[in-house]
C-alpha cells in the first residue's frame, strides 16, 4: 500500500471513529477521550523520558505511573459533573502525593526535576481533556438532543482547527516565504498562519449557521481565533517537545499521521481557552 492509501485510509477511519465517538452519546464521548487521554499521556512520557534521571525506578514504571494518575485526574472531572460534587477534584492533590513519594523511593538527586515532568504530563494533557466534560456541562440543556445540543462547541472547535491547519498547509505550500519559527517548526511561514487564519474564520459563519445557531456570531469568531492563534501555538509547542527529544512523531499508531500527540496538540491548547471563554460569556 503506498503513503497516499495509507494516510488516506487512516485519516477516514481516525474521522469515523472521533466523529461516533463524539456524536452516539456522552458515554461514548468519555470512553473516547478516556483512550486519546492515555494514548497522550503514555506518549508524552515517552518523549520526555530521556530528561528523567533514574535510578531505582524504572522507565517503564514511571511511564505506567504517570499515565495511570493522569487516568485518575480525567476520571476526576467526568465524575465531578456526573456527581456534581467537587470532592472528586482532590484526584490533583492526590496525584502530587503519588509523584513524591515516588521520588521518595528512587533516591536520584533530581527528584524536582522528575516531579516537574510528571506534574507538567499531567496539566498538558489530562486536565484538558477533562474540561472537555465541564465544557459540556456549562453547555448542558435538558432540552436538547445529545447532537448537536450538547457537543456543538466542541466539534465547531474541532472542525475550526482542521481548517485552519488545511488552509495554513496550502498557503504555506504555495506562497510561504518567511517561516514563522524556524528552530521549532521549519516547515511553518507566516503567510499560512495568516491564510489559516482566514480560512478559520470563513469556516466559523458556515460553522455558525451549521452548528452555533443558538449563540452570538461572536462566539464562532472567537472560536476560530482561538483554533488559528492558541492552536498553532499548541502545534509548535508539541514540535518543540519533539525536537528536544530527537524523535519526528509522537507515536505510530496512526500510520502516515503520527501519534496522539501529533493528532491533538493544538486541540489540548485549545481546550482551557475555549473553557475560559465560555465562563466570561456566561455561555
Amino acid at each position: 500500500m503506498n503513503t497516499f492509501l495509507k494516510r488516506s485510509l487512516t485519516a477516514i477511519i481516525f474521522a469515523v471513529v472521533m466523529l461516533t465517538g463524539l456524536l452516539w452519546s456522552y458515554e461514548t464521548f468519555t470512553l473516547l477521550f478516556l483512550l486519546i487521554t492515555i494514548g497522550s499521556a503514555w506518549e508524552y512520557d515517552r518523549l520526555i523520558g530521556r530528561f528523567r534521571i533514574y535510578n531505582r525506578i524504572s522507565v517503564l514504571a514511571y511511564r505506567w505511573i504517570s499515565t495511570l494518575c493522569c487516568v485518575l485526574v480525567y476520571a476526576s472531572f467526568y465524575l465531578t459533573v456526573l456527581t456534581h460534587s467537587l470532592v472528586w477534584l482532590s484526584a490533583l492533590p492526590a496525584c502530587l502525593f503519588i509523584f513524591f513519594s515516588v521520588e521518595l523511593f528512587s533516591l536520584t538527586d533530581r527528584s524536582i526535576q522528575n516531579i516537574a515532568l510528571n506534574v507538567f504530563g499531567v496539566l498538558y494533557t489530562a486536565i484538558p481533556f477533562g474540561l472537555l466534560h465541564l465544557i459540556v456541562d456549562l453547555h448542558q440543556n435538558d432540552t436538547a438532543m445529545w447532537f448537536p445540543g450538547q457537543v456543538n462547541i466542541i466539534l465547531s472547535l474541532l472542525l475550526l482547527i482542521w481548517v485552519n491547519d488545511t488552509f495554513a498547509y496550502i498557503g504555506g505550500s504555495l506562497i510561504g516565504r518567511h517561516k514563522l519559527f524556524p528552530a521549532h517548526s521549519p516547515k511553518k511561514s507566516w503567510e499560512g498562519f495568516i491564510i489559516g487564519m482566514i480560512g478559520a474564520l470563513a469556516a466559523a459563519f458556515i460553522i455558525n449557521k451549521w452548528l452555533l445557531n443558538e449563540f452570538d456570531i461572536q462566539l464562532p469568531i472567537l472560536l476560530a481565533f482561538v483554533a488559528a492563534v492558541i492552536g498553532t501555538t499548541g502545534d509548535l509547542f508539541e514540535s518543540m517537545i519533539k525536537r528536544n527529544a530527537g524523535v519526528k512523531d509522537s507515536g505510530s499508531l496512526m500510520p502516515g499521521h503520527g501519534g496522539f500527540l501529533d493528532r491533538f496538540d493544538a486541540f489540548l491548547f485549545t481546550i482551557p481557552f475555549v473553557f475560559i471563554l465560555m465562563l466570561i460569556l456566561n455561555y
